[in-house]
């Protein structure tokens, strides 16, 4: 009898084993990416079944996953399926793509940057300089990238705007028109609304042209303003030269009462945004204003 009972278990386990050579495997199920590996000698009966059970059931859920299209691949493989980088990281050494909340929350639905007093104070322009130093353009255009169209855009990637499109970037400043170029690229609507660089204060602007500004306003749009916030004087690095504290900033919006609520990147950093330039009056003195809408 327990002769009989040993041939039994012998035929029946080399009925199972048998047919899984490497051919017939890939015969029965076929699977280019499955090796099936001899199982030791040592192991007992149990544990071979165990390990055939998993390796059955593991080349049947593969291949589901095969056969529909790689329909799980995104989630197994998310980096190589659908990588979400789309700028090289190496040409921005040292900085986040990512904002740094702490510094640049996101205020009602709008990104905040300071040129100074936070992360990319150092960040070297293409002529020279720092975005601290000269590099209030960058940054205001890059705050309205920011909250219009992508909010990992920030202003060392606008400054490699300025270096690959060959804009002067520098100690002097930047060109309103450059900022706007930069700007109409992301496919933002652009309207000028003055820009013959004669200086206006707020109550001539809205004398001149209130009913333009809130018209705009009415449908969502924004402004992109190059000021004046002083009058001719000798400049501190270079007396011998003529500084007028010409300036890039961002409204928001122009009220009733003449309030100029804005975003700036270098003024009342430390304050809640939007800030009210009103309290300089006469200043700023606008040079150029454009109507902005994503």
């Amino acid at each position: 009898m327990k002769r009989k009972v040993t041939i039994f278990f012998v035929l029946f386990f080399s009925f199972l084993f048998f047919p899984l050579s490497k051919n017939q495997a890939q015969t029965v199920t076929p699977s280019p990416k499955i090796t099936i590996t001899p199982l030791a000698n040592n192991n007992n009966g149990f544990e071979i079944l165990v390990d055939l059970l998993k390796i059955v059931f593991g080349n049947d859920q593969e291949n589901n996953s095969t056969t529909n299209n790689n329909s799980n691949n995104n989630s197994i493989y998310p980096s190589i399926i659908t990588p979400s980088i789309t700028i090289k990281i190496s040409d921005f050494p040292d900085i986040r793509v990512t904002p740094d909340i702490r510094v640049t929350p996101d205020i009602n639905g709008l990104v905040y940057y300071p040129q100074c007093k936070g992360p990319y104070d150092k960040y070297p322009l293409p002529n020279g300089g720092t975005l601290c130093e000269a590099g209030c353009g960058p940054t205001t255009v890059a705050m309205i990238l920011a909250s219009y169209v992508d909010k990992k855009i920030n202003p060392p990637l606008v400054v490699e705007e300025y270096r690959k499109k060959g804009y002067y970037l520098g100690p002097i400043g930047s060109s309103y028109s450059h900022a706007r170029n930069i700007l109409k690229s992301y496919n933002l609507k652009i309207a000028p609304i003055f820009d013959d660089n004669r200086k206006r204060t707020i109550d001539q602007i809205m004398t001149e042209f209130g009913e333009i500004v809130r018209n705009y306003q009415k449908s969502g749009w924004t402004f992109f303003a190059l000021a004046d916030f002083c009058d001719p004087r000798p400049c501190k690095r270079n007396p011998k030269s003529t500084c007028t504290c010409g300036h890039y900033f961002w409204i928001i919006k122009i009220d009733e009462s003449l309030n100029i609520w804005a975003y700036d990147p270098d003024y009342d950093v430390e304050l809640p945004k939007p800030i009210n330039h009103k309290v300089r009056y006469p200043f700023p003195k606008i040079r150029v204003l454009s109507a902005v809408k994503k």
